[in-house]
C-alpha cells in the first residue's frame, strides 16, 4: 500500500505548482483586457480632434464660398459704378453743351435786336446828310427808339424808372437829391440819368436817377 503521507505531498505539490500557472493565466488574462478597458480613452480624444478638424475644415471651405462671392458680388458692383460714372460724365458733357448752346441762342437774340437799331440808326444817319432840316430826323430816331423797346419786350426786357416815380433803392440809383418843387412828392424821382432795365423780376441794370428830397431836409 501506498504511504498516505506520500499521496498527500504528491498532491500538494501538484496543486502548489499549478496555482503559479493560474496566476499568470489570469495575469495574462488581465493585460489583455487592459489596453481594451484603458485604451478607450485616446480612442475617443483621437476620434474628437478628427471632428474638430472636418468641422473646421467645413467652416473653412463654407469661408472660402462666402468669399468668392463676395468677390464676384464687389466685381459687379464696381462694374456697375464705372458704367454708372462714365454715363453721368456723358450726361454731364451733354447738359453742358445744351446750356453753352442756350447761352449762344441767347446772346444771338439780343444780338439781332441791337443789329436791328444798328440799320435803323445807319438809315437816320443817311437821312440827316441829305436833308437841310435836322428836325426832320427826329421822328425817325423816335421811331428807332420805340422798336428798340419792342424787340427788348420781345425778350422780356422792360425798362424802368421814370419820372414821379417813387424811389427804390432795391431797383434805382439816387446820383443827387433836389429842392423838392411844387407839386412834387418828396422821395420821388425828379429826373432819369439813365434808365433801368428788368428781365422778369430780375434786375439787369438799376436806372441812375435824380430824387427829390424831402422839404425839411431843404
Amino acid at each position: 500500500m501506498s504511504d498516505p503521507k506520500n499521496h498527500d505531498d504528491s498532491r500538494v505539490g501538484t496543486v502548489d505548482e499549478g496555482r503559479p500557472g493560474d496566476e499568470a493565466g489570469a495575469a495574462e488574462a488581465r493585460v489583455d483586457a487592459a489596453p481594451a478597458g484603458d485604451g478607450g480613452e485616446p480612442a475617443t480624444a483621437a476620434t474628437a480632434a478628427d471632428q474638430e478638424v472636418d468641422i473646421l475644415r467645413s467652416e473653412l471651405t463654407r469661408t472660402q464660398e462666402q468669399l468668392g462671392e463676395a468677390q464676384r458680388e464687389a466685381a459687379e458692383y464696381r462694374d456697375r459704378f464705372l458704367r454708372s460714372r462714365a454715363e453721368l460724365e456723358t450726361f454731364r458733357r451733354r447738359v453742358s453743351g445744351d446750356v453753352e448752346r442756350a447761352r449762344e441762342a441767347g446772346l444771338d437774340s439780343a444780338v439781332l435786336a441791337v443789329l436791328t437799331v444798328f440799320d435803323d440808326l445807319g438809315r437816320a444817319l443817311q437821312a440827316a446828310e441829305t436833308t437841310d432840316d435836322p428836325a426832320t430826323i427826329v421822328p425817325g430816331v423816335r421811331a428807332v427808339k420805340e422798336s428798340l423797346e419792342r424787340n427788348l419786350e420781345n425778350l422780356d426786357i422792360r425798362p424802368i424808372g421814370e419820372p414821379g416815380e417813387p424811389f427804390d433803392p432795391n431797383q434805382h440809383e439816387a446820383l443827387t437829391a433836389v429842392p423838392l418843387t411844387e407839386g412834387a412828392e418828396p422821395g420821388t424821382i425828379a429826373d432819369v440819368f439813365q434808365a433801368g432795365f428788368k428781365r422778369g423780376d430780375r434786375l439787369v441794370r438799376p436806372a441812375r436817377v435824380v430824387v427829390y428830397r424831402d422839404a425839411e431836409e431843404g
